[in-house]
C-alpha cells in the first residue's frame, strides 16, 4: 500500500459533477432544495442558487433536483472523479451518463418515445426516483401490507427468508427516532469534517481544513468503514446532523424498517436488498413513493430503543424504507453511469 493511497484517504482531491441553474426558469419553488439530500441549494431572492457551505460541491449526481424541478431549470454537468489514492475511480467509467438504453437504437431517441414498448417493469425502475417530499396524506395499512407482501415474495439464499419488518406510522415515535439519529450523525461529523462544517452556514468556510488528529485517524477509519466515509456520503450525514430543519425521515407518513436475522443463511444483507427492491417497486407501481434511509442503523447504539421497537438481539437492522404520496411530480428519467460489462 504506497504512500500516496494513504495520503489522499480522508477528502481526495475530486471532480464533482456541477449544478448548473437557469435563473430566468426558475420560480424559487423550493422543491430542489427540500429533495436534495446534501443540501446543495438554497432558496435568495426567491431564487434557487447553489448552497456554498463547502469549498466545493459534494453533489453525488442523483439528478432528483431535475426529476423534481417543474420548469426544467437545473442540469448536472460532469461526473464525480477521483484521479488518485484510495478512492480512485477515473479508470472505472468510460463514456459518461447516459439516459436509458434499453432497447436497439435508443440511444439517440426520447424516452418519450419508446415507453410505450418497454413493459410496466420497466417503465417503474426507470422513472423511479428516491422521494423526499411527501404530502401528509397517511398512507393506510392494508396499502402498507400490500407493498409488504410484495417484498415477503423476493429470492432469499436457501429460501430462508431472513426478513422481518417494523411499519412506524406515529409521527411522535419517528421524531424520536430521528433526534436519536440526528446524534449519532452529529458524532460522525465531528470524526470526519472541519469544525466550520458541522453547522448550517451560508456562505460558509471554504477554505476549512481537516485537524491535525483527523489526518491521522481518517486513514485508518476509512480502510475500516469505506462505505460511511466516502466524502460524499460525509456531505449528507451532515445535511442530517447540521440543518435543525431537516428530518432524517422527511416527515415521511410511514416507514418500513428492514430487519435480518443474524442467523440467515448466506448474505442477509443481500437477500433484505432484494426484499427491499421489491417493495419499492410495488410502492411506486401504486402511486407511492419510497426513499431508502440507512442511517436509521444508527438505532444500534440505542439497545433500550430496539428494545421499545420490539428489535431483539437476533435481529440486524439493515435498512429503512420511507413511504408515502408524493408531493407533486417526483418519479422521472434521469442519467445514470454506463453499464460496466465484461463480455466473456
Amino acid at each position: 500500500m504506497t504512500l500516496d493511497k494513504w495520503r489522499w484517504a480522508s477528502l481526495p482531491p475530486a471532480i464533482f459533477p456541477r449544478p448548473e441553474l437557469d435563473p430566468e426558469k426558475c420560480t424559487g419553488c423550493g422543491r430542489c432544495a427540500n429533495a436534495c439530500p446534501i443540501q446543495l441549494y438554497e432558496i435568495v431572492d426567491k431564487k434557487a442558487r447553489p448552497n456554498r457551505r463547502y469549498d466545493h460541491f459534494r453533489c453525488i449526481a442523483c439528478e432528483n433536483c431535475m426529476a423534481v424541478c417543474p420548469r426544467g431549470a437545473i442540469r448536472i454537468e460532469g461526473e464525480y472523479r477521483v484521479e488518485k489514492g484510495f478512492w480512485k475511480n477515473a479508470d472505472l467509467f468510460e463514456g459518461g451518463k447516459t439516459w436509458p438504453e434499453p432497447l436497439p437504437g435508443s440511444r439517440d431517441r426520447q424516452f418519450s418515445e419508446y415507453e410505450k414498448e418497454l413493459t410496466e417493469t420497466e417503465k417503474v425502475i426507470y422513472q423511479r426516483r428516491s422521494v423526499r417530499l411527501f404530502q401528509k396524506k397517511p398512507v393506510s395499512r392494508e396499502l402498507i401490507k400490500r407493498v409488504i407482501e410484495a417484498g415477503r415474495f423476493a429470492p432469499s439464499a436457501g429460501n430462508n427468508q431472513p426478513w422481518k419488518f417494523v411499519v412506524i406510522d406515529n409521527s411522535k415515535i419517528l421524531d424520536e427516532i430521528d433526534v436519536l439519529c440526528r446524534k449519532v450523525c452529529r458524532f460522525g461529523t465531528f470524526l470526519m469534517l472541519p469544525k466550520a462544517w458541522r453547522d448550517k452556514q451560508t456562505p460558509g468556510d471554504q477554505g476549512a481544513r481537516l485537524s491535525l488528529w483527523q489526518k491521522l485517524f481518517l486513514p485508518i477509519f476509512v480502510r475500516l468503514n469505506p462505505g460511511e466515509t466516502d466524502q460524499r456520503a460525509r456531505g449528507g450525514i451532515n445535511s442530517v446532523a447540521s440543518d435543525p430543519k431537516y428530518h432524517t425521515f422527511f416527515h415521511t407518513p410511514a416507514l418500513i424498517i428492514i430487519l435480518a436475522d443474524k442467523r440467515g443463511v448466506g448474505s442477509i444483507e443481500l437477500d433484505s436488498g432484494i426484499c427491499g427492491q421489491n417493495i419499492v417497486l410495488a410502492a411506486h407501481s401504486l402511486g407511492l413513493g419510497t426513499c431508502y434511509v440507512a442511517i436509521i442503523t444508527a438505532l444500534r447504539f440505542f439497545p433500550k430503543y430496539r428494545k421499545k421497537l420490539g428489535i431483539g438481539d437476533q435481529w440486524k437492522i439493515v435498512t429503512s424504507i420511507c413511504l408515502g404520496y408524493p408531493l407533486g411530480k417526483v418519479d422521472n428519467v434521469v442519467e445514470r453511469e454506463q453499464a460496466r460489462i465484461i463480455w466473456v
